[in-house]
């Protein structure tokens, strides 16, 4: 049975507009009945058959340096080594950024709160940071060139993305508190937001690390997609001079955009595949398969 459009403009401030589709379309029910099929680990890397990186790494690189680093932002300001350059915007964002900052933190919550649903700092929940459905219009960057034309060949909707840089040399890899505390947090359930990071420019001093595993780096030329609900990070472990270029996207797995109606509605996929066997099976990306094949 199809489910209506639900608008944006019906979302309460106070809830994200994540929260009101979950209240109102079964979505717990679903979820609970809905298990991964191709593993349980929730941990995948795989290949990029047909994508331009080359072309990709150029355009990103060339922008990051025309505009130059633009940090994580909170309560204290912007961080020296993290930030980037946002691929998604919502233009009713409470903090009213930049669009090419928009997805890059807010500085309504300390450094150390951005766990997934840390939202004491906001009374109105729609169209702040943590609003990720909020994020659904393609900032300039992301509709041109190589990589725009990558992002138009997903068949889900585009949420909060954005490009993640780590620069290198702001980075005191001697630093015990940064090397133990540095960029730990949650993003949502994958069921909310299927999450791809995809290396541009690295080196192996960049590591990935979830939760009591150890830290290990992500290869260039493939594509890593995890439970980012679990705590994890990205970090520099040893001294260099490279600038970490990634690309991280976030795809809403089971429900779709309207832009001419501005409004959500579940798609053919809610609660009859998980995400994990969506990205596996090549309905995220027809170019994109999973073989089952651990990070």
């Amino acid at each position: 049975m199809s489910h209506p459009p639900i608008p944006i403009a019906d979302v309460p401030r106070a809830m994200t507009v994540f929260q009101y589709l979950r209240a109102h379309t079964g979505y717990d029910a679903a979820v609970a009945a809905c298990a991964p099929r191709v593993g349980r680990r929730g941990r995948f890397s795989f290949d990029l058959p047909g994508v331009d990186l080359d072309g990709i790494r150029t355009q990103v690189t060339e922008a990051l340096e025309r505009r130059g680093f633009r940090g994580w932002r909170h309560a204290g300001g912007e961080s020296r080594t993290y930030g980037g350059l946002s691929l998604t915007w919502n233009p009713e964002h409470q903090d009213a950024p930049d669009p090419e900052t928009s997805t890059l933190g807010t500085p309504r919550n300390a450094r150390d709160a951005f766990f997934w649903n840390s939202t004491a700092s906001h009374e109105a929940l729609r169209d702040s940071y943590f609003d990720s459905y909020g994020f659904r219009c393609r900032t300039a960057i992301a509709t041109a060139g190589p990589l725009g034309a990558f992002i138009d060949g997903f068949s889900r909707s585009l949420v909060r993305s954005r490009v993640g840089v780590i620069p290198g040399a702001s980075v005191d890899a001697g630093d015990e508190a940064y090397l133990a505390r540095e960029g730990w947090h949650r993003d949502e359930p994958v069921f909310e937001t299927l999450r791809l990071n995809i290396p541009l420019v690295t080196d192996q001093n960049f590591v990935f690390q979830m939760a009591g595993e150890p830290a290990y780096h992500l290869q260039p030329g493939r594509a890593y997609t995890w439970d980012t609900n679990r705590p994890h990070r990205v970090f520099c472990r040893g001294a260099t001079r490279t600038t970490r270029i990634h690309l991280v996207l976030g795809f809403a797995p089971w429900f779709d955009y309207l832009p001419a109606e501005r409004a959500w509605v579940p798609n053919a996929f809610f609660g009859r595949l998980h995400p994990f066997d969506m990205l596996a099976q090549g309905l995220l990306h027809p170019a994109i398969r999973l073989n089952a094949a651990a990070a």
